[in-house]
């Protein structure tokens, strides 16, 4: 055989041609075609597995490597054997690295998702495509089963430490310094009082932050800060009292009375002034508003 005719069937070979294809593109039948394969020492894919420690678990099968970074070893698994030996050796190909290596290196631009945003078709097909689904009854949270099971989850890792309260409560006020958290409920009293506010000619801002708290109204012009309390969610003490226990919150009055007052304290400790207004009274007189800004302003 001539060599050029070797050498072209090396090439197509290694170029991903199979036997079959380079017997029908060079007219040679495909025993001659494997000899030569063999003759130069080339393994084809379907017997290179023969060469592999492949071994068997309740997963299925798996070869292990090592990774070229840590040098730890990562399995290759797959529930058909030949799957697994050819998974293997794409990774070996391609110099693939442990899941830990590799999630090191998908940080900032090396994330391929990098930069990258959804178009706004595609955020309609994605809505379209979850219309209806997981809601209401079909919500496998409604099941008591699968509620119980979250909460016996969430207890086992704070018990033991995987979830530590301290560190997650530094992050999100980290977080929200940084101002990531942006979505705020605002209520429809409030809405009324920069109303109010805007007819006696002073312009507010809404959901104002200071440090990690977010402030229901900031009037700039006055350096004063007003925050609404329902009644009910901040327990008015005119009439509830302290040992009250608020469901929706899960705390006592006396507890929501020490939190909203150390939100208080946060606010003030950075040169904020301060009003707070309560939901009975602003019901009570719809003059309160304008009596709360001039006592405040004469008060200066």
């Amino acid at each position: 055989m001539e060599k050029n005719i070797r050498k072209q069937i090396i090439e197509l070979y290694k170029k991903g041609n199979s036997s079959d294809l380079i017997s029908k593109k060079i007219g040679l039948s495909k025993p001659t075609i494997l000899k030569v394969l063999n003759e130069e020492g080339i393994v084809r894919k379907r017997d290179r597995c023969k060469s592999l420690d492949i071994k068997k678990d309740e997963k299925g099968y798996y070869i292990c490597r090592v990774c070229p970074k840590c040098n730890k070893e990562i399995k290759t698994h797959s529930k058909d054997k030949v799957i697994a030996c050819r998974n293997h050796f794409n990774s070996v190909k391609g110099n693939s690295l442990c899941k830990p290596c590799s999630l090191t290196l998908q940080v900032g631009e090396g994330n391929p998702f990098y930069g990258k945003k959804h178009s706004k078709e595609t955020k309609v097909k994605i809505s379209k495509s979850r219309e209806g689904k997981y809601c209401g009854d079909e919500n496998h949270m409604k099941k008591d089963k699968y509620r119980e099971l979250s909460k016996n989850i969430m207890k086992s890792n704070w018990d033991n430490n995987i979830l530590n309260k301290e560190k997650m409560s530094e992050k999100l006020k980290e977080t929200r310094r940084k101002g990531k958290i942006k979505s705020v409920i605002t209520s429809k009293k409030e809405k009324e009082i920069i109303k109010e506010l805007s007819k006696i000619g002073y312009k507010s801002e809404q959901s104002f932050k200071v440090d990690t708290k977010i402030c229901d109204i900031y009037i700039k012009e006055l350096n004063l800060i007003i925050e609404y309390f329902g009644d009910y969610w901040h327990c008015n003490p005119k009439k509830y009292d302290k040992n009250y226990f608020n469901h929706k919150k899960n705390m006592t009055a006396k507890e929501i009375w020490d939190y909203d007052s150390k939100k208080i304290d946060l606010i003030k400790s950075y040169g904020y002034n301060l009003i707070v207004i309560w939901e009975s009274d602003l019901e009570n007189d719809n003059k309160l508003i304008n009596k709360l800004i001039e006592n405040y302003v004469k008060s200066k």
